[in-house]
């Protein structure tokens, strides 16, 4: 079939692509999403593509296909143009000769609505499993998507397979007006919807009012996810994307052994989802955070309900989302807010995914958004995840970029040092400070120790009795919880000399920790 367009609908429904279908605050495995996502599918094929074939000579086709930019359609012309063979029966076809009188307009009006009756009927037949079974035809592509969504959604194959026998144009009302109302909101909210992504192009009449009419777009390429673009036949796998992880020889040995046909590499980090939150809700929160970053150079703020502890009071706040920074137990999103006080432009905030309550996408223009954060955007310099992980790289001990950086001044049992520091990534955060080095080390000293501190540096250096230990400085990042448990994890193997505060935190932990172990 030929078209006006350079290229076809032709993409296969993968997990990834249908999600892409979703509401933001829809989830795939829910039955009327998953429906609604295959309906449009089958919307996008029979307007944009060659259609729905479904083997054994069925299929449902459409001369829409055909048709240029300029021609307007509405659901019902959509619906009564089909094509569909998915029986024995085949249903008439409309009478394509030019009327002129007003009866004859009205007679093809209703043998339209006649049509459309009967592929409504036909379609109420098909399941999603009659497309999935022809589009993944061979057995190994069935069970690669099987796969593919099992890994995403964490579901049975069983529940898997239920969704697949679900009909996506199940009968909606008693009569044809009311049981086609849901599939005319599609075009409207789905396909048509400016906010979200538009398939189609809506009319308006001089009222700017809808008028149900619709047009293709040029643009609808765009909507398409690059690896689909790049390989059809991409989805998600069970690999470990060793991408994320910043050490490179952990991610070269996850390479290696992440990949053989035989499972040889066990990988144990814990993730804990509180049995408060629900599953649903949390693929939500996911979903709309993904359709918010899906495009770069778009990004909009967020309005989120979040709640820091049980005890915490609810806060609604206003926020631009940057990054997610997986910690310890599960991701933060990690995000700046407009700053309260006027020397500071905007301040750097983590929200833990499980406890954001609700999350809402704003436009730019919404007047609920912060002054401070709209100057950011129009003086396009609002961060980026680039800058944050650029700052994750410098030698700094610790993860809260967004703190401000101090220095420790340090002392190593010699052992401990040969054994955990020396010739390994973290000689470059703690940098060995002596005598003959101390000089050259002075300036880097000034930045974060005033006079008297920097004395009691050059005194405890000049003590060293025998080598016995291993003086370091190290760069942190203040207020660090990662930094404060590295420290106590090493024991007697380490002692902070400076700065005071830390020392002094660290002494109050251990004596306090003492204490419990001193009761009867």
């Amino acid at each position: 079939m030929s078209t006006d367009f350079t290229q076809l609908f032709d993409y296969p429904p993968t997990v990834e692509l249908l999600r892409t279908f979703l509401p933001s605050k829809a989830v795939l495995l829910e039955d009327n999403a998953f429906k609604k996502t295959w309906r449009i599918y089958i919307y996008l094929k029979t307007i944009y593509g060659v259609g729905v074939t479904l083997g054994n000579d069925k299929y449902i086709d459409s001369p829409l296909a055909g048709k240029n930019a300029s021609y307007e359609f509405s659901f019902l012309d959509w619906l009564s143009q089909l094509d569909i063979y998915l029986s024995n029966q085949i249903p008439k076809q409309l009478n394509k000769s030019k009327v002129n009188s007003n009866s004859s307009k009205k007679q093809q009006k209703a043998e339209e609505r006649e049509k459309a009756k009967e592929n409504i009927d036909l379609l109420q037949k098909l399941t999603i499993e009659d497309i999935w079974h022809q589009i993944f035809y061979t057995q190994e592509e069935r069970d690669k998507w099987i796969d593919d969504f099992k890994y995403f959604y964490k579901i049975s194959e069983t529940q898997v397979q239920q969704l697949l026998k679900l009909r996506p144009f199940d009968t909606q009302g008693g009569n044809f007006t009311n049981y086609t109302r849901l599939y005319r909101l599609d075009f409207q909210n789905s396909l048509a919807n400016a906010q979200k992504t538009q398939w189609l192009k809506p009319i308006y009449d001089s009222n700017k009012k809808l008028t149900g009419n619709y047009c293709k777009v040029d643009s609808w390429l765009q909507l398409i996810p690059e690896s689909l673009e790049q390989n059809s036949n991409q989805g998600f796998n069970g690999e470990v994307n060793s991408e994320y992880i910043t050490n490179e020889e952990l991610a070269d040995f996850i390479n290696k052994f992440a990949r053989n046909t035989q499972k040889r590499l066990l990988f144990a980090a814990e993730f804990i989802r509180p049995a408060n939150i629900k599953k649903q809700k949390y693929n939500a929160l996911i979903n709309t955070l993904e359709l918010n970053w899906s495009k770069s150079d778009c990004v909009k703020p967020l309005k989120i309900t979040y709640k820091k502890f049980k005890t915490s009071p609810v806060i609604i706040t206003i926020i631009f989302p940057v990054i997610f920074y997986y910690i310890k137990r599960g991701p933060y999103l990690y995000a700046i807010r407009a700053a309260e006080f006027e020397e500071s432009r905007y301040d750097w905030e983590g929200y833990r995914l499980d406890r954001i309550l609700d999350v809402e996408i704003l436009d730019w223009e919404n007047e609920q958004i912060p002054v401070k954060l709209r100057e950011l955007k129009d003086e396009n310099e609002l961060p980026t995840p680039e800058e944050v992980e650029d700052s994750l790289y410098a030698d700094t001990l610790g993860y809260a970029f967004w703190k401000t950086q101090k220095m420790m001044f340090v002392r190593f049992e010699r052992n401990h040092y040969r054994n955990y520091i020396q010739n390994t990534s973290r000689q470059k955060i703690f940098k060995e400070i002596n005598f003959k080095n101390f000089q050259k080390l002075n300036s880097d000293l000034d930045k974060f120790f005033n006079n008297k501190e920097i004395t009691l540096i050059f005194q405890s250096l000049r003590g060293q009795i025998n080598e016995q230990y291993v003086f370091c400085i190290a760069n942190f990042y203040e207020e660090d919880i990662d930094v404060f448990l590295r420290i106590l994890s090493w024991g007697k193997n380490i002692k902070v000399i400076l700065p005071f505060d830390l020392k002094e935190k660290i002494f109050q932990e251990i004596e306090s920790t003492l204490k419990q172990y001193q009761e009867k």
